[in-house]
């Protein structure tokens, strides 16, 4: 009896052992896979913006082999050759490009696309780069635990287009075009609205704009007189009278160009949350550095509305404001523009509204330490704080 409990003792336990190996999950295995095709790409490739609905390559590879039944998902990487061989600082895309079936796997990247991966990359630059693409394969939803794998890489020489707002500076005659204020377009693709807030002293001044690189060593020089502008080294130097604050725009449409240098007084806030009686009355704001970074503490009504605005401090009110949500951070802003004063100072999206001071509309002052910082074209932000004195 003994002996019989002994065997089946026994052979529970290797019935035990046996269902714990079964139990056990598959374990991924590092099998590879190819990237087999570049095709739809012309040997060295020069990306222009008039061609971006264009596609520029498209990339076949083979399933990736996990050593287990499984399916991946995967995103292209691209990386410069030259300067981070090892896609260290890689970019990644996983766009609607990407098409995955049981049959195939393939990607199609049309060239605004391609040439935006190219803008993200740390090291881009104007000219011809070489540029490494490979697949990646991931399995399992945790980045923490996911198992990853990389196809061979690609390599292609290619010549992006920069998507960094066009510049110009304004500098004096004596100065380096290099070394000037800036002021920016508001899209990469437009030359007729650059803007800038800086502080100019009292002398001549002229535009000068990079080559397509970035490079003032050869720049397109402009001046003018009377908000004309002309193109040229022999172009009159533009006239700054009295040293202060302005508002500086440019528009370089060959049929219409153009430039204004406006005065700006001081920003000031305005509106109900600062008063009740007289809210289009400014307080004005201070730039003790003349940094365009303008500063002001002032006691403001709960629930109540403000806005910012520049130069003229009476009379109606042109254009429309968006809204700007306050609180803790910076919200970027810009200038609402137009060929007369006032500029009122808007997100670059937003429907309707003032900035609202936080909490209910009670009647209860709140001081406040409010800065608004123009000096970044193009980046303009705001902070409202609470002031605890």
């Amino acid at each position: 009896m003994k002996n019989i409990l002994k065997r089946s003792l026994f052979a529970f336990v290797l019935i035990s052992i046996g269902s714990c190996t079964n139990d056990k999950d598959p374990i991924p295995s590092t099998n590879g896979f190819t990237l087999r095709n570049v095709s739809a790409v012309t040997p060295p490739a020069v990306l222009l913006t008039q061609n971006d609905a264009s596609v520029f390559a498209q990339f076949d590879w083979d399933k990736c082999n996990n050593g287990v039944a499984s399916v991946s998902t995967y995103t292209i990487e691209i990386s410069d050759h030259d300067a981070d061989p090892t896609f260290a600082k890689a970019v990644e895309y996983s766009g609607t490009g990407i098409s995955v079936s049981p049959e195939l796997r393939n990607c199609s990247l049309k060239v605004a696309e391609f040439n935006s991966l190219l803008n993200k990359l740390p090291s881009f630059q104007c000219g011809v780069m070489k540029i490494d693409i490979r697949v990646k394969s991931t399995l399992g939803i945790n980045p923490e635990n996911a198992f990853v794998q990389y196809s061979n890489p690609i390599t292609l020489s290619v010549t992006g287009y920069s998507t960094a707002l066009p510049i110009l500076t304004f500098v004096k005659d004596s100065g380096k075009p290099s070394e000037g204020a800036k002021i920016l377009a508001k899209t990469f693709t437009s030359v007729s609205d650059y803007e800038g807030y800086m502080y100019l002293e009292a002398g001549t001044y002229k535009f000068f704009k990079p080559d397509p690189c970035g490079s003032f060593e050869t720049p397109t020089v402009y001046g003018g007189a009377s908000g004309v502008l002309t193109e040229g080294n022999s172009a009159a130097s533009i006239t700054v009278a009295t040293a202060g604050h302005y508002l500086v725009k440019a528009n370089l449409t060959p049929s219409a160009l153009s430039y204004s240098v406006k005065y700006i007084k001081a920003f000031g806030v305005y509106g109900t949350a600062k008063s009740t009686v007289g809210s289009a009355n400014i307080v004005p704001m201070t730039d003790e550095n003349n940094t365009n970074k303008w500063k002001l503490t002032i006691d403001l009504i709960k629930g109540k509305k403000f806005r910012f605005k520049s130069n003229d401090w009476t009379g109606a009110l042109t254009g429309s404001p968006l809204s700007v949500p306050p609180g803790a951070g910076t919200t970027v802003i810009s200038i609402l523009g137009s060929t007369s004063t006032p500029y009122l100072l808007t997100e670059y999206a937003g429907t309707g509204g003032d900035i609202t001071v936080p909490g209910t509309d009670d009647g209860v002052r709140q001081k406040y330490d409010i800065t608004l910082d123009v000096s970044n074209p193009r980046n303009y932000t705001y902070t409202l704080t609470l002031n605890p004195n």
